[in-house]
């Protein structure tokens, strides 16, 4: 019975990410690589649209709203921030095939990730995140203190870049995740 309700949400949600897409005109259904994106999409790449669907969808409404110009045929659908500053300007986010804020090469890359890793890449994501939570933890109380206590560092904490979208002792940990690296290393933040 558990396994059923989980079905009928994934469906019910699923359903609601191809009528968005469609309306949108997500994918160009007129050539054979959009059928195979959507496909993909919701197939092989499905834990990553369901998350889109879930999160991205009502939280991006918030922030933004619904962009033809730039969802129309790019595989994914995108929301165009409601404002000039803050989150969907300065801060842009991909979950699944659901964006807020650009089509950016950086957010483009972390649509062919959940679509190269499949059901693997939010595990894969959530345990870079924990590994590089620990690792500037651990660099922070056992040589991080030790520098900053000596003047050899004005800071504990490992400091990401000036590019990072993330700054402070949680930047690092953002930008040192390996699909960051990966995203970063392909082109615009």
């Amino acid at each position: 019975m558990t396994l059923l309700i989980i079905a009928i949400i994934c469906g019910v949600l699923l359903a609601v990410y191809i009528a968005v897409a469609l309306v949108l005109k997500a994918y160009d259904l007129h050539s054979p690589r959009g059928w195979l994106l959507l496909l993909l999409d919701c197939t092989w790449s499905l834990p990553n649209t369901l998350l889109g669907t879930l999160i991205g969808l009502p939280l991006y409404a918030i922030f933004g709203r619904p962009s033809a110009a730039q969802t129309r045929g790019q595989g994914w659908v995108s929301f165009a921030p409601r404002s000039t500053t803050g989150f969907g300007n300065n801060v842009l986010q991909t979950l699944g095939t659901v964006n807020l804020g650009s089509a950016g090469q950086h957010e483009r890359m972390h649509l062919l990730q959940a679509r190269l890793f499949g059901p693997a890449y939010l595990p894969i994501f959530a345990l870079s995140y924990v590994v590089t939570f620990l690792v500037q933890g651990g660099f922070t109380l056992l040589v991080g203190l030790i520098l900053k206590a000596t003047g050899v560092r004005r800071r504990a904490a490992l400091q990401p870049p000036g590019k990072s979208a993330v700054h402070g002792f949680f930047g690092w940990i953002y930008y040192a995740t390996p699909f960051e690296v990966w995203a970063y290393a392909s082109g615009n933040p």
